[in-house]
């Protein structure tokens, strides 16, 4: 079994990785440098996660799954993409979003899903070119005070300490 990877991260303190849950990207638009990553769950009660960087603790984003927010999301995902992940069943696809929060606002964007391998976690941003989807896809939120803590809170898929 490989050794724990270990990060110390002004917004989560500690963190401690299993390897085998680090995502490997080839680098995100805007951010290339940054190409390990681990999911960061936010408490039970969120609907969002955290995607931080292995090489820069201190970048990460908010993601969501886009369902949880718009059942009938369908991107048109092209099959350069499917195959560059080497994708060859539907259930080794997750798919997120980048979630961005506006006071009291909530947006996601949809038009550049985040399309992961879950088995060999390897991932990739791609563009769509859908005028259905933008990237400041605003999202029914029921409790807005829950919105602005679910930006604050963090969980455990990685171990925050």
């Amino acid at each position: 079994m490989a050794e724990t990877i270990s990060i110390e991260s002004n917004r989560f303190g500690r963190i401690e990785v299993d390897p085998q849950n680090v995502l490997h990207f080839n680098g995100l638009p805007g951010f290339s440098q940054a190409r390990r990553f681990v999911v960061v769950d936010h408490a039970d009660t969120t609907s969002f996660s955290w995607l931080v960087s292995l090489d820069d603790p201190d970048l990460a984003f908010v993601i969501a799954n886009p369902w949880h927010f718009f059942p009938g999301y369908d991107p048109a995902v092209g099959t350069r993409h499917l195959t560059a992940l080497e994708i060859t069943k539907p259930e080794q696809l997750e798919t997120v979003v980048f979630a961005s929060f506006h006071g009291r606002q909530v947006t996601l964007n949809l038009s550049a899903p985040i399309l992961i391998n879950r088995e060999s976690m390897q991932g990739t941003q791609v563009i769509i070119d859908d005028p259905r989807y933008s990237t400041r896809e605003e999202v029914p939120v029921a409790d807005p005070a829950q919105a602005s803590t679910a930006a604050q809170q963090s969980g455990v898929q990685a171990t925050v300490e």
